[in-house]
């Protein structure tokens, strides 16, 4: 039986209602597709989406509501994408920055992966914060393997020694989450990728400089020349996502302005860097 299919599939957006998620959205929109759109909030206000849910990802309980009412509502086999956007800053609670960046991006995959066909697509949203995943690779790995419950108990008693802050431990780890998923998916015909921004102009960029330092923050535009715009990180999304990336799975997809590359091949300077501040909100 040949597969459903996906090329003018629905795809799923948390996060929709601001910020990149918004300009998703958008994007999609012009190019045609339907999206399904979630959100702690109501709906972007200028689109109009299949269908809006209301959902707080940091909620086990209406994340279980929210996969069930999707399977339901929808053929899953015309879904082309799910794309997690959805995150909390690092001046929220550290369980809840663990919850959202980390555990609900794994359940909503998890959860709807089985019901989706051949050629559709999981993109997460990481961030530059997260490029050092491989000096705690071990740690990830094994965190990974535990189911929610047991993961929530071991961040709960080890969030203030892994060495970094609440915010980078969520997207190191949801980066490593994604080249495992694409693991996990081998044989089914779906991939999953994760796009890590730079500094972005949303809303929230004033509570990024909040968690990280106006010192820190302006050092790395100093490089990269500006604060992205939210619709050039949702472009490599929606190429990842929908696009003719049919071969790109389990790819850590840096959308930075080239401040990484300069990281990596020594044309910035790290040790002048202004020391980042380390949020940890009990």
């Amino acid at each position: 039986m040949a597969s459903p299919d996906t090329s003018q599939g629905t795809v799923i957006v948390t996060g929709a209602s601001s910020g990149i998620g918004h300009a998703l959205c958008r994007r999609l929109m012009s190019a045609g597709r339907s999206i399904i759109t979630v959100d702690v909030g109501e709906p972007p206000p200028d689109l109009a989406p299949v269908k809006h849910f209301l959902c707080d990802l940091n909620e086990e309980g209406e994340i279980e509501d929210l996969t069930g009412a999707i399977s339901q509502d929808f053929e899953m086999k015309s879904i082309a994408a799910l794309v997690n956007v959805a995150g909390v800053p690092g001046t929220q609670p550290a369980a809840q920055v663990f919850e959202v960046n980390v555990l609900a991006v794994r359940h909503l995959s998890r959860s709807l992966a089985p019901h989706l066909s051949a050629g559709s697509t999981i993109v997460n949203v990481g961030s530059i914060s997260g490029n050092g995943w491989q000096e705690r690779l071990h740690i990830y790995q094994s965190l990974l393997e535990l189911d929610n419950a047991a993961a929530r108990t071991w961040w709960s008693e080890q969030s203030k020694s892994v060495g970094v802050d609440p915010y980078t431990f969520s997207k190191e780890a949801v980066i490593v989450w994604s080249m495992l998923h694409a693991g996990e998916l081998r044989g089914s015909g779906i991939r999953c990728n994760v796009v890590s921004p730079g500094p972005v102009e949303t809303p929230l960029l004033p509570t990024f400089r909040e968690q990280i330092g106006d010192d820190r923050i302006d050092w790395v535009l100093s490089h990269s020349g500006r604060a992205a715009k939210a619709d050039e990180i949702a472009q490599a999304i929606e190429w990842l996502a929908i696009g003719e990336s049919g071969w790109v799975n389990g790819h850590h997809l840096v959308v930075d302005g080239g401040y990484t590359s300069g990281l990596l091949s020594g044309w910035v300077d790290v040790d002048k860097a202004p020391a980042p501040k380390l949020t940890h909100v009990d």
